[in-house]
């Protein structure tokens, strides 16, 4: 079987995947602008990618284009960059949930921080200031979940083992068993004003575009957290600072933003509420082999005929 692997440091995986499948013709390519040539070379049937700031997105859309192209593993949860496929001629699976427990963990600590005056403990250590501070604890807070999938499923589990209620938002009517109270997606401007933390989990489309507005941060409860690590048009960025500006939004860690990088000039750089990370928060360690392990199981379910984890559908 041929198979493309396109990715910027094959050797995050590639001893594994040539041991596991030494009896298939596989490839590497790590320079995106070879990409095209690389599909026309090989002829794969599979295709396994990574995109990266190194592997942009605009490169990736060529792969569903090849004829050859059966089954295509994106990783990582998002797959617009590929573009549509004709779903009669090719599969697609992701690697959604794979690092959902790891991003999850950052999202937790990350309450913690904003939660308990780590930011004003580390000014005064560098102030050398000897000074207490109290906290409100986690234990007995509102915690809303907006997108129980894998990585809200995971962060319902934390936050129930900290004490907290947790009510989530989600398309289905499923119960979970950290979670106290379920709603549909209709709810969200009532159960803002009823969260201490709302923490976004939800994909990018035409439905979520600036689903937290000016007026769902105005119902929030002023000094509430906000926490986004789903996708950054999700949230208005600026009724987001402006909530930020009046208290509205008492803090928020942000893992993603409409513009990134980061522009220098943007205000939740100088923001003292505000912790942001650079789209990282489930870059855990040697994430690229965890997906390159998680394709190598998909492969062996392709090779045998058996359902593919993770399949999706073309957008509509």
């Amino acid at each position: 079987m041929k198979i493309l692997i396109a990715h910027t440091s094959p050797e995050d995986f590639r001893n594994d995947l040539l041991s596991r499948f030494p009896d298939d013709d596989i490839h590497f390519t790590d320079r995106p602008d070879e990409l095209v040539a690389d599909l026309a070379r090989h002829q794969p049937e599979a295709v396994f990618t990574i995109k990266q700031k190194s592997f942009p997105p605009q490169y990736h859309p060529a792969i569903p284009s090849c004829p050859s192209v059966r089954w295509i593993q994106v990783g990582g949860s998002g797959y617009e960059h590929i573009g549509r496929w004709d779903a009669d001629r090719t599969r697609v699976t992701n690697c959604a949930g794979v690092l959902a427990r790891f991003l999850a963990e950052t999202v937790t600590g990350a309450m913690i921080t904003l939660n308990n005056n780590t930011f004003t403990f580390r000014d005064q250590q560098r102030e050398k200031v000897w000074q207490t501070h109290l906290f409100r604890p986690l234990v007995g807070q509102t915690l809303l979940i907006v997108g129980l999938g894998h990585i809200g499923g995971w962060l319902a589990h934390n936050a129930k083992a900290l004490g907290m209620h947790v009510i989530a938002i989600r398309n289905s009517d499923t119960p979970h068993p950290s979670v106290d109270e379920m709603y549909r997606p209709d709810a969200l401007k009532k159960l803002v004003g009823r969260a201490d933390v709302v923490s976004l989990h939800v994909r990018h489309t035409p439905q979520t575009e600036g689903m937290v507005d000016a007026e769902v941060i105005a119902n929030m409860r002023p000094g509430a957290m906000l926490i986004n690590t789903s996708r950054g048009p999700v949230v208005e960025e600026t009724a987001l600072i402006d909530g930020l500006r009046t208290g509205q939004i008492g803090s928020a860690y942000l893992d993603v933003f409409n513009t990134e990088p980061l522009p220098s000039e943007h205000p939740f750089w100088e923001m003292d509420n505000v912790l942001l990370t650079p789209h990282a928060s489930d870059h855990v360690h040697e994430w690229p082999a965890i997906f390159g392990r998680f394709f190598g199981d998909n492969l062996e379910r392709y090779k045998a005929n058996k359902t593919l984890t993770n399949e999706v559908q073309p957008p509509s």
